[in-house]
């Protein structure tokens, strides 16, 4: 077409490229690239035209009013570039007069290639941009995969998306606690570029828009402290994380128009992934600052575990919480009205010491309550004085219902960053467990005290025993009364019949205390109640400013009880005795007045004893007297019996009698007169070494010489026994004596060896021994009830003194018997070593 003008206008998203033909004359042309004033290009077009070519001629140019400024001036061809059904453009030329046949095929023709180029084109930018997306959300789950760090995620990516955008710098801004500043925490720079921002800058309009989670572009300006000074172009999207705006991605271009609508829809993309990415990333830091803290927790009450001692427990708390976590700890106990730190941990050397005391009114609000409380709540003396304007938590502590104390954490970088439901959580669960571990504790110290109380007065229960006198008993309890509650002074007053008299004391100034304590020495005590004025009661003692007065013994005095003795344990300075004191002097004063009353009871036993003794000495000397002089008379009576008996055969049988019994009458005083010795201090033995079968043998003879009832059988070798001949030859005689008298037919005595024994046996076929009376029958006067029934006369001691005798020489005796088959009595005695 000769003398045309051809301008091609190419509609990208936002913006439309023209260019003409030939250069430097004036085409068609629309009045902006806005897709509104295309669309309404377009629907004009449309009704002149099917699609195809349209041609306007000039003076029908006029539904382009408003749309394009160059009409009317030449007639119009307009050939659409339409690919996929959507307009990629416009070819209009400008010409003279109305294009013939051939011009229309070449003009469409020729529109069509161009259409097939530009589809393909824009279909492989598309395909590069979807590429360079997909690289991009690669990058990040990369980075993700790599680490779950926050800061290692945001600095993983900057480069890669200042590449993929061919942008000239790109960082990442997060703000700053004080809401005023932002800094930047990852960038990336194209080479050595110039104009970067600032570390820090103050947030100006563009940045409050992207906090506050819009997207803010600027196609062409001059620069600022936040996109650099020489940008020209820059784009700024928020990162989203858990619903709210933490970070902000900002793309810089040094030259004007750097990106696109699609740039931007690529990147609002990006930035949707990166906070679902740093999402994930909190979730992990809290999971394994969850993890951390937990384990740190575990760590600390397995170390409190194994602590058994209060002042102990407040130390290692400190220390192992101070060394687990990236803070600073200290603890305080109550003391009064104030709170004395116990135990602290600083992590920074000379760093700033949280104060020795606070006091409770200060706190006060913030310790009746039992959640943490945190340093910014605190009054600002108090913040000053424990945190140093840092950011912290205090947290109460009790033991069995009573505040304890708390202790105070704070942050050894300057601040706590948790979350503040999670640091609630955190401390009141340690704070728990440090108040179980004080109670343990607590408990341990109560039970080892009372447990060493226990002892020492144990210990002086058995000092106690030890003590046959009151003064020096006094005495020692006195010292132990003074030692025990670490009191000065102590005594123990004592009723004398006149007054109460100081029997026992310890330390200085005992007139002192008698006299605060407003005791009246003169007048014995019948009720607790009217010894002292303005006391305060506990149980079975009074206790005032300094003293504590505690009753000993009470007897029944005029219908009432008389109060006998007291303990009274004094201290300096007026001090009042605690509750623990107290029970520990109750319980010694119930010691020491059953101490008192054994003395007592001692005193009067021994009195008892020495009366006892005195006439047990006298009975036996009776005795002895009586036997010894009782047998020279009776030794006269056998004798001139024996001489009538021998003179004359008249009235033989009442003679007969009388030598008989005059017989038995020196047998018992023998028996008694043993007896005697036995039951005497002095009973001794005059021992030899016999041979004991002939020993037996000689007994047997003189006993009973020539009564062919006894029979006596004796080994040939000799047993030498170790015996007092004139002792055991007593022991024989009652036997043998017994066992004539018991039974009328054959006696017999047998003698013989077991092991290292020597044993003598005596066998009756008399009227035996009931087998229930036989452990009896070895007992003073013990008898059979047989023996008595038939009439048989005896003492009942032959037995008791034989088995005195036997036990003395290291022997025994037995007997063996059935009722009317006979009794075999068995001696058993050492026989004498090599």
């Amino acid at each position: 077409m000769s003398n045309a003008t051809a301008t091609a206008l190419i509609f990208n998203d936002d913006t439309v490229v023209s260019a003409t033909e030939p250069e430097g004359f004036a085409g068609f042309a629309l009045r902006d690239g806005s897709a509104e004033l295309r669309r309404l290009f377009l629907h004009a077009l449309a009704r002149f035209g099917d699609g195809a070519l349209s041609y306007v001629p000039r003076d029908q140019q006029r539904a382009f009013v408003g749309v394009s400024s160059s009409i009317g001036e030449r007639d119009v061809i307009f050939a659409p570039l339409i690919a996929g059904g959507r307009t990629l453009g416009v070819v209009a030329v400008l010409l003279d007069r109305e294009p013939d046949e051939d011009e229309r095929r070449e003009l469409a023709a020729f529109c069509n290639v161009v259409t097939r180029i530009l589809d393909t084109e824009r279909a492989l930018v598309a395909a590069r941009r979807q590429s360079r997306d997909s690289q991009l959300l690669t990058m990040v789950n990369e980075r993700l995969h790599k680490s779950l760090d926050r800061r290692d995620v945001l600095f993983g990516i900057v480069e890669g998306v200042r590449a993929a955008f061919s942008a000239d710098r790109c960082f990442v801004y997060e703000r700053m606690p004080d809401g005023e500043h932002a800094v930047v925490v990852a960038a990336a720079a194209r080479g050595a570029a110039t104009g970067a921002p600032k570390r820090a800058v103050p947030l100006d309009a563009d940045l409050r828009k992207v906090f506050g989670g819009l997207t803010v572009r600027r196609d062409e300006f001059d620069g600022s402290d936040v996109y650099g000074t020489s940008a020209r172009s820059a784009m700024a999207l928020p990162f989203v994380v858990d619903g709210r705006v933490e970070d902000a991605l900002v793309l810089a271009f040094d030259r004007p128009a750097g990106f696109d609508d699609a740039d931007i829809a690529a990147l609002r993309s990006l930035a949707f992934h990166v906070g679902l990415a740093l999402s994930n990333a909190r979730l992990y830091e809290r999971e394994r600052a969850r993890r951390a803290q937990a384990e740190s927790l575990e760590r600390v009450v397995r170390i409190l575990r194994d602590t058994q001692y209060v002042d102990e427990v407040s130390l290692v708390f400190v220390v192992t919480v101070s060394h687990e976590l990236p803070l600073d700890c200290a603890a305080y106990a109550l003391e009064g009205e104030s709170l004395v730190r116990k135990a602290m941990r600083i992590r920074e050397p000379r760093g700033f010491e949280p104060a020795m005391t606070v006091e409770r009114s200060i706190l006060e609000p913030f310790l009746v309550v039992d959640e943490p409380s945190d340093a910014s709540l605190l009054p600002r003396i108090a913040r000053d004085a424990l945190f140093d304007g840092r950011d912290g938590v205090i947290v109460p502590i009790r033991m069995e219902g009573a505040l304890w104390g708390c202790f105070i954490v704070r942050g050894a970088d300057g601040g706590l960053d948790w979350p503040p439901e999670e640091r609630a959580t955190f401390f009141r669960t340690l704070g728990s467990h440090l108040e179980i571990a004080l109670a343990n504790a607590h408990a341990y110290e109560r039970e080892l005290r009372r447990a060493q109380e226990r002892e020492t007065l144990a210990e002086a229960a058995r000092t106690i025993l030890s003590h046959t006198a009151i003064g020096s008993l006094a005495d020692v309890m006195s010292r132990l009364a003074g030692t025990l509650v670490h009191a000065e002074r102590a005594c123990v007053l004592r009723w004398n019949g006149e007054r109460y008299a100081m029997v026992g004391s310890f330390g200085d100034g005992i007139d002192e205390t008698i006299q605060a304590s407003g005791i009246d020495l003169v007048h014995r005590a019948e009720r607790l109640a009217t010894i002292v004025r303005d006391e305060r009661r506990v149980q079975r003692l009074i206790d005032g400013p300094g003293y504590v007065v505690i009753p000993l013994t009470q007897t029944a005095a005029g219908g009432g009880e008389a109060i006998d003795a007291f303990l009274l344990v004094g201290r300096s300075a007026g001090e009042r005795f605690n509750r623990d004191e107290l029970r520990i002097m109750q319980e010694l004063g119930a010691l020491l007045s059953l101490a008192l009353r054994n003395l007592e009871l001692y005193e009067a036993m021994g009195f008892a004893n020495r009366a006892l003794q005195e006439s047990s000495s006298f009975k036996d000397d009776l005795l002895a007297m009586l036997a010894h002089d009782f047998k020279g008379p009776l030794t006269v009576i056998l004798g001139y019996c024996e001489l009538l008996l021998e003179s004359s055969d008249e009235r033989r049988d009442e003679i007969e009698t009388v030598y008989s019994q005059t017989k038995r009458l020196v047998r018992l005083s023998e028996d008694a007169l043993v007896l005697a010795q036995t039951q005497a201090e002095g009973f001794s033995l005059a021992r030899t070494v016999v041979d004991v079968g002939a020993f037996v043998a000689e007994c047997c003879n003189a006993t009973a010489a020539n009564n062919p009832r006894l029979e006596v059988a004796v080994p040939a070798g000799p047993i030498p026994v170790d015996l007092d001949p004139h002792r055991f030859r007593h022991v024989l005689d009652n036997l043998v004596s017994n066992a004539l008298k018991y039974s009328s037919d054959q006696v017999r005595v047998d003698v013989f060896k077991d092991g290292d024994r020597a044993i003598i046996e005596v066998s009756d076929r008399g009227i035996g021994i009931p087998a229930a009376e036989q452990d009896a029958l070895f007992t003073r006067f013990g008898r059979a009830s047989n023996a008595l029934d038939k009439g048989i006369t005896g003492s009942g001691i032959g037995l008791y003194v034989a088995r005195k005798i036997v036990e003395v020489h290291r022997g025994t005796i037995s007997v063996r018997s059935k009722e009317n088959e006979g009794a075999t009595f068995i001696v058993s005695l050492p026989i004498l070593g090599d």
